[in-house]
């Protein structure tokens, strides 16, 4: 459903709540689109370490169109840690106070964006809007899961609920996959037992995702584009494995950094990033495996094929399967690389 209305001129969304995050920033392009006669006045930008075309676009003219539109995603302007050779954040808040009146801008961050941050600060002294998503924990999870069982017409008996709530962890995007997989399987049906859905949802799932980078990573890294083969196969949304790729390729770029900034290892990476030990173990064992730019060009791709395939422009499992394959090409030639060294 297109949102009604024009998009905010001067929108910052951010907030640990991934799913959240990009459910409003994927309303806010989608309403940008609705407005638009002409794609080139709709641009997103990702990960911008050099400011240099967020700039540009900033001032460019529209094309036709009143308004251009422009999307900055996980700029590490907005982060807590500064990246390498990035531009400081108060390049981005100058750029912003000296955007064109015909330019509408939405800024993402999977992350809470420092109070200190002045990209914060110039977008409150320009009059834009802030939206912050927070996690979603207790009794305000359940309200949540309850909401969206409401949405999809489905009553579930309270353990079936708390069985939910158990084998997501809470990640909302996690959840609002199995209620749109088990309103599916309803078909029609107003009620589920407990037994259909822990049937449906036994979370086997999440733990064979998180299994294909841990393949990529090792050898034959071929084994990995395999376990993409296969998800897709068995059905498993391509959104799903967009969003859980993807947050596990940012854990690593910061457990690299991390690993590279102090001494510990693993015990170390768990404190610094309040992850459980067996997860900062896995991390520390990922790290070494290719270099940060191979993971950063692997994190870019996804974020294209997310926008494409929600823009309609490309087959959402041809992209994947073909993102696997380069990916997996591209953790080969690693290998090789340092066998010669």
């Amino acid at each position: 459903m297109i949102p009604a209305g024009p998009p905010a001129s001067l929108l910052l969304i951010h907030g640990e709540e991934r799913h959240l995050v990009d459910a409003e920033a994927r309303a806010w392009l989608q309403a940008a689109r609705a407005q638009c006669s002409s794609d080139l006045n709709v641009e997103v930008i990702d990960a911008p370490a050099k400011l240099d075309q967020v700039r540009r676009s900033l001032i460019e003219m529209p094309f036709l169109d009143p308004v251009r539109h422009l999307m900055v995603r996980d700029a590490p302007q907005l982060t807590e840690r500064a990246r390498r050779g990035a531009d400081p954040p108060d390049l981005l808040a100058s750029a912003l106070e000296q955007r064109s009146e015909t330019t509408s801008v939405c800024l993402v961050a999977h992350g809470k964006v420092a109070p200190a941050n002045p990209v914060l600060g110039a977008v409150r002294s320009l009059g834009g809007r802030i939206s912050y998503h927070g996690p979603v924990k207790g009794r305000d999870l359940r309200a949540w899961v309850e909401e969206r069982l409401r949405q999809a017409g489905l009553r579930l008996p309270p353990p079936a609920v708390a069985h939910l709530l158990t084998t997501s962890a809470g990640d909302l995007g996690v959840l609002d996959n199995e209620v749109a997989k088990l309103a599916a399987y309803a078909a029609g049906r107003t009620s589920l037992s407990l037994e259909e859905v822990e049937t449906l949802a036994a979370g086997e799932e999440q733990v064979e995702v998180w299994s294909v980078l841990d393949r990529l990573l090792a050898s034959p890294p071929g084994r990995g584009a395999a376990a993409v083969e296969t998800a897709l196969d068995a059905g498993l949304s391509t959104q799903y494995l967009i969003a859980t790729l993807s947050g596990q390729l940012r854990d690593l770029l910061i457990a690299q950094e991390t690993l590279g900034e102090r001494r510990g290892g693993a015990s170390a990476l768990a404190q610094a990033m309040g992850i459980p030990p067996w997860r900062a173990e896995r991390l520390a064992r990922q790290a070494g495996a290719v270099p940060g730019d191979v993971l950063e060009g692997w994190l870019r791709a996804l974020q294209r094929i997310d926008a494409d395939v929600k823009a309609g422009k490309v087959d959402d499992q041809g992209a994947l399967r073909s993102f696997a394959l380069r990916a997996a090409r591209d953790a080969t030639a690693t290998v090789g690389q340092r066998g010669r060294s």
